[in-house]
Order: C-alpha cells, then sequence, then structure tokens
C-alpha cells in the first residue's frame, strides 16, 4: 500500500463515528465490555466466561499479519481477522465498525459491527475487551452503556499477579503501573464505569453472569480501592 493510501486510511479512521444503528446494538443490553489495569484479570474472566456461561468473544479486525504464540501461529477468525490496508479502507468507507483506531504506526485495529451481530444471531452475549480509553469512546456514543473496570483485590495481590506474568524489567513494571494508575483515574473520573474486584476468576465470572453489584454503598468501596492502588504506585 503506498504512503497516499495509508494517509488516506488513517485520516478516514481518524475521524471515523458510530453509525446510528450501531449505537442500538450497543445500547441493547447484550453486550458485555470488559476493561482493566494490567494483571487485573480482564483476559481470563473473559476466557472463563465464554468457557462456560452464554459468552462469546467478539473478534477483531487488524491490519497486521499473524504472529506466533507459543510456536503457534494465530488463525483468521479466532484471535483475529487479518484483513489488508485496503480491506480495512474499505469497511471504513462502509461504517463497518463500532470502533477502530490505528496504533502502532501504520496498523489498524477496529471491531466490526457484524462481528458483533454473529455473536447475538448465535444466541450468545458478545463480550468486547477494550482498553479504558475505547470504553470511553463507546460510553460518549452510548451514554447508557456501562462498562466493567477490573481492579485487583489489593496493591500486594496486584504485584503477586504481575510478577506471574514472567521477568519483566524494573523499568517496564514501572511504565506498566503509572499506564495503570491513569486508567484507574479515567476509570473513577467517569461515572459510566461499573468498578469489580477480581478476587478469585470463578467468582468474579460468576457475579457478571448473575448481575453486579452496582449499588452506590459497594461503588464507594471499590472507588476507595481505586484510590489506593493510584496513591501505591505514587510511592513506587
Amino acid at each position: 500500500m503506498n504512503q497516499s493510501s495509508i494517509t488516506k486510511l488513517h485520516a478516514a479512521v481518524s475521524v471515523y463515528t458510530m453509525p446510528e444503528h450501531a449505537k442500538d446494538l450497543i445500547g441493547s443490553g447484550e453486550i458485555l465490555v470488559l476493561c482493566g489495569v494490567t494483571a487485573a484479570g480482564k483476559n481470563t474472566i473473559a476466557n472463563y466466561l465464554v468457557e462456560r456461561g452464554n459468552f462469546a468473544h467478539v473478534v477483531s479486525h487488524t491490519t497486521r499479519q499473524p504472529r506466533e504464540n507459543h510456536g503457534v501461529l494465530e488463525k483468521n477468525g479466532e484471535e483475529y481477522w487479518f484483513v489488508s490496508p485496503e480491506q480495512m479502507l474499505d469497511m471504513v468507507e462502509r461504517k463497518s465498525f463500532l470502533e477502530v483506531k490505528a496504533i502502532h504506526g501504520d496498523t489498524c485495529y477496529g471491531t466490526s459491527i457484524d462481528s458483533v451481530e454473529s455473536v447475538v444471531r448465535n444466541g450468545k452475549h458478545p463480550v468486547m475487551e477494550v482498553d479504558v480509553q475505547g470504553a470511553l469512546e463507546l460510553t460518549q456514543a452510548v451514554p447508557l452503556l456501562r462498562p466493567l473496570f477490573i481492579l485487583p483485590p489489593s496493591y500486594e495481590v496486584w504485584m503477586e499477579r504481575l510478577g506471574s506474568r514472567g521477568n519483566i524489567s524494573d523499568g517496564e513494571k514501572q511504565r506498566r503501573l503509572r499506564s495503570a494508575s491513569m486508567e484507574i483515574r479515567t476509570a473513577l473520573d467517569h461515572p459510566a464505569f461499573i468498578l469489580t474486584v477480581n478476587h478469585e476468576v470463578e467468582q468474579t465470572a460468576a457475579e457478571i453472569m448473575s448481575g453486579l453489584d452496582s449499588s452506590s454503598a459497594t461503588q464507594f468501596n471499590h472507588r476507595k480501592l481505586a484510590e489506593e492502588l493510584i496513591e501505591s504506585v505514587r510511592h513506587l
């Protein structure tokens, strides 16, 4: 793809807005939007819900090439739908996405409307795992949407979970924690987010499936924990 085409794709992505009919889909109550800090357990919870509940992953589109994970090459339609930049641009121009972004240079990622609708047609609840900024953008388009923001139960447990992810340098650890601190602050500053604490995956998934407690008292306690986590990171 030549530079002018790349510029055209990025320009189209930068001004993309969710089409009106997609707002009804997002606001239908069928979709579970999950976000949370690194090592809080978001991906593990999503996988548990898919394996044990009436949920299914929403497969995103990307212009990057498939990668190897533990020696196994990613498959089209499983980890992602792998498309060319030309195909991505065509989908953007046809307003085929709920949201789409350019990340890491020339690479674009997007959640297509059809990927969500196909899960609903199969009688399941779509699970969208997004970063906090992506969730915030969705709530700005659909004010009634209530994304779940997952927190670790304490700073100590958080550090244990982060440490179990393999050897990471002190610099990388601090970078991740600073980023996590900003993500928590974003969730605290926007009342659309429902905060939940991941003590154990099975317990948290069961609470999600039965309906999370979003009462003011519970949210007050979760917000207090969130502030404590931010403060702990500040003192690193």
